[in-house]
């Protein structure tokens, strides 16, 4: 794809436009392509192929002088990434060590997102994903610690545990959740 249509800020007029509150660019989905220059895409980024962009930057960039909140979704696992395929079969954690982690850190350290839409975490655990860590320096130590919100999809079986807004998975019906009050 080579976007060569793509105006970051007749984006935003539209979305701005459009009475949206908040906004949300899929960074990474699950076959692995980056729409910025991570460090640890293997060059499978927008900047290096197609259209020579970070699209999430000028995005980023465009959004700041908008009242529209600006944020991230991202795709903790990739279909075919050899270290998340050895990973499910050997117990090991080399995927996240050397790229979901790292992905993130970089995201919210150089785009500062005011949301993080997680997804992609279903079949392993908040402790493989690192979830638990992440979460903490998110709301202690980085630089959107006071303003950032995330979803719930930070692991199995995590739906509705962390998370300041719930999104549970496909076809889930929560029924009455007593902590929220409905």
């Amino acid at each position: 794809f080579k976007a060569e249509f793509f105006d970051p800020n007749v984006f935003r007029e539209v979305v701005e436009a459009s009475g949206a509150r908040y906004f949300v660019i899929t960074s990474k989905h699950h076959e692995g392509f980056t729409l910025w220059p991570s460090k640890t895409s293997w060059s499978w980024n927008s900047v290096d192929v197609g259209p020579h962009k970070d699209i999430v930057g000028e995005l980023k960039k465009a959004f700041l002088q908008s009242k529209v909140h600006f944020g991230i979704y991202f795709s903790q696992f990739e279909w075919f990434n050899r270290y998340f395929l050895s990973d499910s079969t050997n117990n090991t954690t080399d995927y996240v060590e050397k790229i979901s982690y790292p992905q993130m850190l970089e995201l919210v350290s150089d785009y500062q997102p005011e949301i993080i839409w997680s997804d992609g975490d279903w079949e392993m655990s908040d402790k493989y994903w690192k979830s638990k860590e992440f979460l903490a320096w998110l709301y202690n130590k980085s630089p959107v610690k006071d303003t950032v919100v995330v979803n719930d999809r930070w692991g199995a079986g995590d739906a509705g545990v962390h998370g300041g807004f719930l999104t549970y998975s496909d076809h889930y019906d929560p029924g009455e959740n007593e902590i929220f009050g409905y």
